[in-house]
């Protein structure tokens, strides 16, 4: 007897539909996982409707920053009739990348996404809603060319170095010794503008004395326990261009005699570092507005929706907090 056409066509698609079923399921365990182990902050609006839903992301090693820019993106909420949500790993030891991140955007719908690039961050690839339509992402921090971005929000080293000069000048003594530590600049263009425009301040100031500590944070960190613990009382200021360099020198002057002798300036973003602020032992801390940068991200999102472009790269405005007077 002849097969039946009709059975053979119905096999086949059961045939097909198991591997698309278990495809299918695995992709829902995927975004599950994701979920799980993300953080939500700012999904609750109290009964509130909302027209769009931005997303605020990021790795967990760059909590500090997130927040903060999450909390500036929230405070524009209400302007735009937006829920901002924030979504992070719990921890960091859930290792979950920033394109598994950008992901769930695609998951929930999200009208735009603001995400914070790590220096550890692979670059992403764009991601749809449910109409076809791409997910407009703005980026802050890391800059990657490849990143499918309509904006990104950064830093102007330059700048940056010009504004240490500025600040770092006010800590010197005519009597005394600074110490500039920057440490693995080799692999860094961005440190290595940095520098230079720091010295280019320094010359045209006449300022001539300080000491340039530019080798791996190893090296410099024998470096500057060498200048503290060894009797090298001419030491009045120790300025910090990164924030490994900023927590490296604050620990080892806390824990050195010369603590409360020696200014220091520091820069970066970091829990640690602002409660040595807090207790006094570092008198400046140089860093980026980073409320200012959520607000700016969310009206360059709402600029895109509303006229179909946005600025393709914004510097971000620095802040400068100091110790309080004891």
């Amino acid at each position: 007897m002849g097969k039946n056409p009709v059975k053979d066509k119905n096999g086949f698609v059961l045939k097909a539909a198991v591997p698309l079923a278990v495809l299918f399921a695995a992709g829902i365990f995927f975004l599950m996982r994701i979920v799980s182990g993300i953080s939500t902050h700012g999904a609750e609006f109290e009964g509130e409707d909302r027209n769009y839903h931005i997303l605020v992301v990021g790795q967990a090693d760059s909590s500090v920053f997130l927040n903060q820019i999450f909390e500036g993106a929230k405070s524009m909420s209400h302007d735009y009739s937006a829920l901002v949500e924030l979504k992070s790993p719990d921890s960091l030891a859930e290792n979950i990348s920033l394109q598994s991140l950008i992901d769930y955007g695609s998951f929930v719908n999200a009208d735009g996404i603001i995400a914070y690039v790590s220096p550890s961050s692979l670059p992403f690839e764009s991601v749809s809603r449910i109409d076809g339509t791409e997910i407009p992402v703005i980026t802050i921090g890391h800059y990657l060319a490849e990143n499918p971005q309509i904006s990104f929000i950064g830093s102007n080293y330059s700048n940056l170095g010009r504004r240490i000069g500025i600040e770092s000048e006010e800590l010197f003594e005519p009597s005394g010794k600074a110490y500039i530590v920057i440490s693995g600049i080799s692999g860094s263009p961005n440190h290595s503008n940095l520098l230079d425009s720091l010295m280019d301040y320094y010359k045209a100031r006449g300022i001539s004395n300080f000491e340039v500590f530019d080798k791996s944070l190893k090296e410099n960190k024998k470096s500057v326990e060498e200048v503290l613990l060894h009797g090298k009382t001419d030491c009045c200021a120790v300025v910090c261009l990164t924030e490994e360099d900023t927590i490296m020198a604050l620990q080892l002057v806390a824990a050195s005699p010369a603590s409360g002798r020696i200014k220091i300036l520091g820069y970066g973003e970091n829990e640690t570092v602002t409660m040595y602020l807090e207790k006094g032992i570092l008198s400046k801390l140089v860093s980026f507005n980073l409320n200012k940068i959520g607000r700016t991200a969310m009206a360059e999102l709402f600029e895109y929706r509303n006229k179909g472009y946005a600025n393709s790269y914004i510097t971000a405005d620095l802040q400068v907090r100091r110790a309080e007077k004891k």
